[in-house]
């Protein structure tokens, strides 16, 4: 006698309680979320999902069939990443001794987390400044120590995308200066980069394929032999091409710039309006080392002559003497390897030299934003200030954060999000401390949490 799936015991129960989604209906779009348990009890599971929902979660429930019978798996939310559905689990109680843990899922219904969450960026603090910037296109977080005091770190998002660089200051750019003749400076334009510590490490775990979720082998785990085959990882879109210039287009050097307006002075022709889609380049007042990447192999013979080499490019590309190049050096944090303080202008990456504009003077007052600049004549004017704002996680702000398409608010450990319909559900871990309307920048007691929210 073949068995038959139990049945609901009314249409009401299936359309407002258990929200049973089955597996070969039309799916959404991949997303995490998190499971909290499954059971072989449909009433069982039926009244997990009541508590969750009183507590603020928003819950359904999946019915999958197998050898052994049904199973109905409670589960929670709809997440745009692995992260944000890994901290929400986290800060999730156990359910009947089971532990919340994010797993891949379809047919997530829409009704579940219309906003769903994508956790950007999180950092343990410990006292930082940290400070949130305006970014074109985006959000810029930038953190610094103070003790010993170096430059600050800058992670600038873009459409989820991440990027990292460090800096004591850095503008976004909406256009290029004109990149200057070669033949005035006496020498060939040369990369004066000096890799960030960890660079080659991060590009190469970002371009290799991720290993399976920890979570996720726990999903499995606990759930026995009727576990629903894997989901898998939406494909990666393919990479858009650049448009061919037009027959009457002229393509020109990516360095080079029209002619700044007229009435438009020093680097009032080039910053960006933190509105702006995206960046052209930055304007970065940065530490450049005036020893190789592999100075901690090198002997001094190798060090000593990278630097003269160094200080020669310099003195000729700003046109002052190398004597003064050579007093402008210290050691940052008062650790090797001796460095300048340059401002120069590079690609939205942050990693090409690009163009040295002029130097800086540690001398004259280290600050936490850069030192007074050091000018060579026909310099740009001084890296402008560019807006931004100082949070701190021991200040509590008192009042939801938001703008016109959602307000968050703190609710016992969790982010509540409010549209403006009244629809309303635990969608992030933290406190809100921050928002402008895009993000929210919240903080959970020992981490710094920065999402946004990706309509489903």
């Amino acid at each position: 006698m073949v068995r038959q799936p139990r049945r609901p015991r009314s249409a009401v129960r299936l359309a407002v309680a258990t929200l049973l989604v089955a597996l070969a209906s039309a799916a959404s779009a991949i997303s995490y979320t998190v499971q909290v348990i499954a059971v072989s009890d449909q009433d069982g599971a039926i009244a997990i999902y009541r508590d969750l929902a009183r507590e603020g979660f928003p819950g359904y429930v999946v019915r999958t069939t197998g050898a052994h019978g049904d199973v109905y798996r409670v589960r929670v939310g709809a997440f745009a990443n692995r992260a944000a559905a890994l901290r929400y689990a986290e800060s999730m109680p156990d359910v009947a001794g089971s532990r919340p843990v994010p797993a891949l899922a379809e047919a997530i219904p829409q009704g579940i987390m219309p906003l769903a969450p994508r956790l950007l960026w999180q950092h343990e603090w410990s006292g930082e400044e940290v400070q949130l910037l305006p970014w074109p296109g985006g959000i810029a977080v930038r953190v610094q120590r103070a003790d010993p005091l170096r430059q600050a770190t800058y992670h600038v998002f873009q459409g989820g995308v991440e990027r990292v660089f460090e800096a004591w200051s850095a503008v976004p750019l909406g256009r290029l200066p004109p990149t200057p003749d070669t033949d005035l400076i006496g020498v060939p334009m040369v990369d004066l980069t000096t890799p960030t510590p960890g660079a080659e490490a991060a590009d190469e775990a970002h371009d290799a394929p991720s290993p399976e979720a920890p979570g996720d082998e726990a999903d499995a785990a606990t759930e026995g032999p009727d576990t629903e085959p894997p989901d898998a990882e939406p494909a990666a879109p393919e990479p858009a091409e650049e448009a061919a210039p037009a027959d009457d287009e002229t393509t020109t050097d990516p360095g080079a710039a029209d002619e700044p307006p007229e009435d438009a002075v020093g680097w009032e022709a080039y910053v960006a309006a933190p509105d702006d889609d995206a960046e052209v380049g930055l304007a970065l007042l940065r530490d450049r080392s005036l020893w190789p990447p592999s100075w901690r192999e090198d002997g001094e013979d190798v060090r000593a002559a990278f630097r003269a080499s160094l200080e020669t490019i310099v003195a000729r590309a700003l046109d002052i003497p190398e004597e003064e190049v050579r007093a402008l050096s210290y050691l940052p944090g008062g650790d090797p390897p001796p460095s300048l303080i340059v401002l120069d202008v590079t690609d939205p990456s942050g990693r090409d030299a690009g163009l040295l504009v002029a130097l800086a003077d540690p001398q004259r007052g280290l600050r936490p934003s850069g030192a007074q600049l050091v000018e060579p004549e026909g310099a740009l004017e001084a890296l402008p200030v560019w807006p931004s704002t100082r949070v701190r996680p021991d200040v509590d702000p008192g009042e939801s954060v938001g703008g016109p398409s959602w307000l968050a608010a703190a609710d016992d450990g969790f982010v509540r999000l409010t549209l403006p319909d009244g629809a309303t559900w635990r969608a992030g871990v933290g406190s809100p401390l921050w928002s402008d309307g895009t993000v929210v920048l919240a903080w959970d007691g020992r981490l710094l949490l920065l999402y946004d929210f990706v309509p489903r």
